[in-house]
């Protein structure tokens, strides 16, 4: 794969630069000082919107086929390694461990990864980053499971979640966040409780209920997204954001944009990042 193909587009000076290494070196510092934790996410979507469509072969939806790529893949681990911690869904760790799901946990062990694991370890982190799971309960079939991933692991929920598990999920290594009132975890305890645990950098590769989540709350720093230049249509589809009209909505800024030509058939795609005001 050829990685010196990409177009920066924004901020001036163009230029062209190399894809990989390109989110190592991006700035993720909290505006605010203090122990606040720097939070991101980051997407693919297609022109009209779609960041996933139904996929009959797995009884779900998931990131389609025709924009899903091996260099918006390699950013995705890029920002992995750049985080303490990540958060994920209770429903995706159970589909990965029943197999339902073909993703995996980043960082990959894939060679084409390795220079990611090293970059970690030169700078004294840990091997893996953290698992931040959103739970509605304190699942300890997932906990024991989620004992093998070989990475510190945090159950995150609300404070109305009945905790008569709590023993047993903590037996397996877990720890639990109390991070919301009632049923749900909001976004502001959550980020206040991973920031009291000293993780500092914490990346959401959960879907368009949990960015709401973190908008809502006025927690989420920067969104990083593939916009790949391609119409997909479909009656079925999930978009970028799900849930109550935001008020007020967030807005945002541009922080950098690329374009990269260099994917398989005609179509391109941009990486597009913006911080939040």
């Amino acid at each position: 794969m050829n990685y010196s193909e990409l177009l920066k587009l924004y901020p001036a000076p163009h230029c062209e630069c190399r894809l990989e290494g390109l989110y190592l070196d991006d700035a993720m510092e909290h505006p605010d000082s203090g122990d606040k934790p720097f939070v991101y996410t980051n997407f693919v979507s297609s022109l009209d919107g779609r960041i996933a469509v139904e996929n009959p072969r797995l009884g779900r939806r998931s990131a389609p086929p025709a924009i899903t790529n091996a260099r918006d893949w390699r950013l995705f681990q890029e920002l992995a390694a750049r985080a303490d911690a990540m958060i994920v869904s209770a429903a995706f760790l159970r589909g990965l461990a029943a197999g339902r799901t073909q993703e995996k946990l980043p960082l990959g062990s894939d060679p084409a990864f390795k220079d990611l694991h090293a970059w970690r370890r030169e700078r004294g982190l840990p091997p893996q980053p953290a698992v931040v799971i959103l739970s509605r309960s304190l699942d300890v079939p997932l906990a024991e499971r989620c004992a093998d991933l070989e990475r510190p692991v945090y159950f995150a929920i609300g404070d109305g979640v009945a905790q008569d598990d709590s023993a047993a999920v903590e037996a397996t290594g877990a720890r639990i966040l109390i991070a919301g009132a009632g049923q749900r975890v909001e976004g502001r305890p959550l980020i206040d409780a991973l920031g009291q645990e000293g993780l500092q950098r914490v990346y959401s590769i959960a879907g368009p209920r949990v960015l709401h989540m973190l908008l809502k709350d006025a927690v989420l720093d920067r969104l990083y997204l593939t916009h790949f230049q391609r119409l997909l249509g479909g009656k079925h589809f999930d978009t970028l954001l799900e849930g109550e009209t935001l008020d007020p909505p967030a807005s945002f800024v541009p922080h950098a944009l690329y374009y990269d030509p260099n994917t398989e058939g005609p179509a391109g795609q941009f990486f597009a990042s913006y911080d939040i005001r």
